[in-house]
């Protein structure tokens, strides 16, 4: 399967299921997102969890680990990030870009990483503000440092990553759905562009949503100590990682929430 943003999903009976529930009136994110898990082929499964998703989590985690060990400012100087604007969205883009690269070094740019770029950047955001989004931009270097740093130091790395895992389905789904979601706008389904928004945000929140309650707490130990090895040996492992969390999370979304 391609991963344009311009090319239809694939003329499979699977997918034609998916776009059958598009021309039903009120459609159910939940029930769309469970049918479009039954109709993704194992190598989409596994491109969503490939090198360039994976490098994505492992800048995040690792960020986490040395944000806790070396300070916000000492970090963000690492990242050639300036410390100008608000210490949430330097640290956010500082990741974001640190990440690009990588992946551009690592040759592992698809369609799939682009998006776990941006949920890397949300998943940073989101963990900097802890309980203070409302004030998102106003938040102070040593909030940002010891609400991000402190998944690291107070042992929360598989509450990061899977706080990432519901991020990256978010935008991978809107992506799935967005395919074909325009030829139905204009449609009793979708009268215009504003309900085939509310849709896709209704995608996004469900899966966020059903992957929150994925308990991924035996796996901090492993994390800790992974996360502590070189980036040759660390990459493959993290990964692997990831790929156990996509299969759990798919496995919710295509159960409807339970397994």
């Amino acid at each position: 399967m391609g991963t344009s943003a311009a090319q239809r999903s694939p003329a499979t009976p699977e997918w034609e299921r998916v776009r059958e529930l598009y021309r039903q009136p009120n459609p159910d994110p939940g029930q769309v997102v469970g049918t479009i898990v039954q109709a993704l082929d194992a190598e989409t499964r596994a491109q969503m969890s490939g090198p360039g998703v994976a490098v994505c989590l492992d800048t995040l985690l690792v960020g986490s680990r040395q944000v806790s060990q070396e300070g916000l400012p000492q970090y963000l100087k690492s990242l050639e990030v300036a410390e100008a604007g608000p210490p949430v969205l330097s640290l956010a883009s500082g990741l974001r870009s640190a990440s690009a690269t990588r992946i551009a070094l690592a040759h592992a740019t698809s369609r799939f990483a682009e998006l776990a770029l941006d949920a890397l950047a949300v998943t940073a955001m989101e963990a900097a503000a802890g309980d203070q989004a409302g004030g998102l931009l106003n938040l102070d270097a040593a909030t940002v440092e010891a609400n991000f740093g402190g998944y690291a130091s107070q042992g929360c790395l598989w509450q990061l990553s899977r706080a990432f895992l519901g991020h990256d389905l978010d935008r991978t789904f809107r992506y799935f759905v967005s395919r074909d979601l325009s030829d139905f706008v204009g449609t009793s389904s979708f009268p215009n562009v504003s309900a085939a928004q509310r849709f896709l945000d209704g995608v996004g929140h469900h899966c966020r949503n059903t992957t929150s309650v994925l308990d991924l707490a035996p796996s901090e130990p492993w994390l800790q100590e992974v996360l502590a090895a070189p980036e040759a040996g660390r990459l493959a492992a993290v990964q692997e990682f990831l790929g156990q969390m996509m299969t759990q999370g798919l496995g919710l979304l295509g159960a409807g929430g339970t397994l």
